[in-house]
């Protein structure tokens, strides 16, 4: 990292295909093209993010979880969890609400999403959040780490993505990621914002910065979930 930051003058690196990851690997392209071309390091990243989703409080107890199906119309999508990796959130939901299971969408690369353990009817899709969200008018479009991993204006195009999707006075965002104050942040926080940067060009966000960022995307904020027990929180938002 700091031979990477001398030689661009100490600039934020927002490129995440010309970061610190690309200068020590030579490596062209981003974090996720290299694991795809490199099977037995990528294997290696999902049993780690696994591991680190599987070892903190989860989603559930953070969120009003039951608020979800009582709110949900028919039997419309329930909950679409984007970016979800091999499933960890989406079955952790699908225990303790089984019944929604035909409701409920795993969606991540096609590599990562066939590695899941979540069982059918759960519906499993390869989809790439840079492109239109597929799945219209869930109650729920719900995203554990991605953001963070992209700069400001990649991660607009994701947030757009799932809003053009998304149906007004109906569909709810949840983002749950690190929210920083703006000083004295946890350690598990300032790590994170050190290894984004160096890994994919990504950042933690404070609660402003996450407003700001929601804002220019059409949305607002509702309410900031947090628990004693879980150093991230969920962030409640829904179109303007």
């Amino acid at each position: 990292m700091p031979e990477f930051l001398a030689k661009t003058g100490y600039e934020l690196p927002l490129d995440p295909a010309n970061g610190v990851f690309q200068y020590t690997k030579n490596w062209k392209g981003d974090m996720f093209n290299y694991y795809e071309a490199h099977p037995r390091e990528g294997e290696s990243f999902n049993h780690v993010m696994g591991g680190v989703m599987a070892n903190q409080a989860g989603w559930l107890d953070i969120f009003p979880h039951k608020q979800i199906l009582e709110t949900s119309r028919g039997d419309t999508p329930l909950v679409v969890d984007v970016g979800g990796n091999i499933g960890h959130d989406i079955e952790r939901f699908r225990e303790v609400h089984a019944e929604s299971a035909s409701r409920l969408y795993l969606q991540d690369r096609p590599e990562v999403v066939k590695l899941s353990k979540c069982p059918d009817p759960v519906n499993k899709l390869g989809y790439d959040f840079f492109s239109p969200q597929p799945i219209k008018g869930s109650r729920v479009y719900y995203m554990h780490g991605v953001l963070h991993d992209w700069s400001d204006e990649p991660a607009r195009k994701i947030l757009a993505m799932q809003r053009d999707a998304m149906t007004p006075g109906y569909s709810t965002l949840l983002i749950h990621d690190h929210i920083a104050p703006r000083a004295l942040a946890h350690p598990h926080t300032t790590a994170y914002d050190l290894t984004m940067m160096v890994m994919v060009a990504g950042t933690e966000r404070t609660e402003m910065q996450w407003e700001q960022l929601l804002r220019l995307e059409g949305f607002k904020v509702v309410k900031i979930w947090r628990s004693p027990l879980a150093v991230q929180g969920i962030i409640e938002a829904e179109l303007v």
